[in-house]
């Protein structure tokens, strides 16, 4: 067995030795946390800040649409009778356009039938050459009795669909 002496020299040596341990391991556990905390107060505040900046700017860029909503306004008013008229005049243009288009198509096809009714010779065409004049021609002039008589389409009038704008310019 052992002596009283070296079991409380033990006892107090493992009980040192425990006290030692148990400091080093409360002084992982202990936490400050004000110092802790600090870094987050700090980055808080910096965003709050941030935020507070960004309103502002938001609040700023919508008082100026507003302004400018406000303002324009009444001239994009002013202006809408000049642009309904622009549009009844694009709208008559388009249909000029059509018109022109088949008005067109109709003289097309009255001058194929008119080419194809006259069959025009070398020997015409050659009358309206001065140089030929001349010449002696060999064949007479041909019979032109056959000819049918001439039907002008109507065409379209500019003033049917642009009222007083030839009077403007």
């Amino acid at each position: 067995m052992e002596a009283p002496s070296e079991s409380v020299n033990m006892s107090a040596t493992t009980e040192a030795a425990v006290e030692e341990a148990a400091s080093d391991y409360a002084a992982f556990a202990t936490v400050d946390m004000d110092s802790e905390l600090t870094g987050i107060h700090n980055a808080v505040e910096e965003m709050q800040l941030r935020l507070e900046e960004f309103t502002s700017i938001v609040g700023m860029l919508q008082t100026k649409g507003d302004k400018a909503i406000t303002d324009n306004m009444p001239c994009f008013q002013a202006l809408r009778p000049h642009v309904n008229n622009l549009c009844k005049r694009i709208d008559a243009l388009d249909a000029f356009i059509a018109k022109v288009n088949v008005d067109l198509s109709t003289l097309e096809a009255n001058m194929d039938v008119a080419e194809s009714t006259l069959k025009p010779s070398e020997n015409k065409l050659s009358m309206l050459n001065p140089l030929s004049l001349f010449k002696k021609s060999p064949d007479p002039p041909e019979d032109t009795s056959q000819q049918t008589d001439f039907e002008p389409i109507t065409i379209f009038k500019a003033d049917d669909y642009f009222k007083g704008e030839s009077s403007k310019s």
